[in-house]
């Protein structure tokens, strides 16, 4: 069987996903392509499971399978670990033949190029009828939970549900979506690489997220109230938070910061404020950036990305390469907004632009 899924360009919200923000996405036209052959054991890359040992690994706590697959090279735990949620969940009955891999999307340069990989294997493992949602919870949980790495539920949504040439607004509460909207006649969203790799399990992108649970929980104790997401906390209480705060000092009052995937590490120092701030503001950015979109009013859009970009910055998810990059092609005739996306620390600007302003620019993801 074969599966396919494309990547994705984060027009406005990236890692405002986790804070149950809206965020705007759109599929790219390059894409990972997965074909499983045959029916013996289940080989992927250096990895041979037979039938009975992969559904004994869909059985372990997904401590232990994380164990099991630390050997292996890190792409194939994106394959496999799709194929442990789909037995764990009896979307499929077992798992076998060879996997081949394709794909021309770039990796860690924060185009969704796992999310892509974890969809197109569960479509060539059968799980291509399951609805569209929760196909992509089904591969986040691959990822937050069998790989480790600590992503919101964006990348998994957008590469399931995109349609090439608009833009696909997501509700991260947990996850719905609105009608997508095209791309103004005349405009197009690119992708420019900052040659600086992104990586989503890394320590800024755990900072920062484990940074907006804190103060999410701070608020609330500080109010008495609670709230599900990040994104609807008064703005007024999360002016009042610390701009850092310390690890030890967290857990020493309050403990747990509510996140399942991320932990508070008490040597480090977390930009509270500024993490917790982002994913309200981002959301009330991605609602004004989308009622600008059905206008064709690309300078109010560039203006959302311009805040945007800033915001990354604050948090320490910023990278000297993407902000140059920005200034670069903020500097160019026809480009109307630019900013850091997907989780920042380098990988991709993405630039919103007249067609063709960029087209001399031969690395663009488009």
């Amino acid at each position: 069987m074969r599966g396919s899924a494309p990547g994705r360009l984060d027009l406005l919200g990236g890692v405002a996903d986790y804070s149950g923000a809206l965020v705007l996405e759109m599929p790219t036209r390059q894409s990972a392509e997965v074909d499983v052959d045959g029916d013996g054991d289940f080989e992927v890359g250096p990895a041979t499971l037979s039938a009975d040992e992969l559904a004994r690994l869909a059985s372990l706590p997904y401590e232990k399978v994380r164990e099991v697959l630390a050997p292996l090279p890190r792409w194939t735990h994106y394959v496999i670990g799709v194929a442990v949620v789909l037995l764990r969940h009896r979307i499929i009955g077992d798992a076998r033949g060879t996997v081949t891999v394709s794909s021309d999307l770039p990796a860690s340069v924060g185009v969704a190029s796992s999310a892509a990989l974890e969809v197109a294997t569960a479509r060539a493992l059968g799980a291509e009828t399951v609805p569209p949602l929760h196909l992509a919870a089904l591969c986040q949980e691959a990822e937050n939970q069998v790989v480790g790495a600590p992503c919101g539920i964006m990348d998994q949504v957008a590469v399931a549900m995109g349609v090439r040439g608009t833009v696909l607004p997501i509700l991260c509460r947990p996850a719905s979506v609105a009608e997508t909207v095209a791309v103004p006649h005349g405009l197009e969203v690119v992708g420019w690489p900052t040659g600086v790799a992104h990586d989503v399990g890394g320590d800024p992108y755990r900072r920062a997220r484990a940074a907006a649970f804190m103060g999410k929980r701070m608020v609330e104790d500080a109010t008495g109230h609670s709230w599900s997401w990040a994104s609807e906390l008064p703005a007024s209480a999360v002016d009042s938070l610390p701009d850092v705060f310390s690890g030890s000092e967290f857990i020493d009052h309050w403990g747990d910061h509510g996140d399942t995937v991320t932990a508070v590490d008490p040597n480090e120092w977390y930009p509270v404020r500024a993490s917790t701030s982002f994913g309200a503001e981002e959301h009330l950015r991605g609602a004004m950036a989308l009622t600008a979109l059905r206008k064709g009013d690309a300078r109010t859009v560039g203006f959302a990305m311009a805040a945007s970009h800033a915001g990354y910055d604050t948090m320490g998810l910023g990278h000297p390469a993407a902000t140059t990059l920005v200034e670069k092609a903020l500097a160019r005739p026809g480009v109307h907004g630019a900013r850091s996306s997907g989780g920042g620390c380098g990988g991709t600007v993405v630039v919103l632009c007249d067609c063709g302003a960029l087209d001399d620019v031969g690395e663009l993801i488009r």
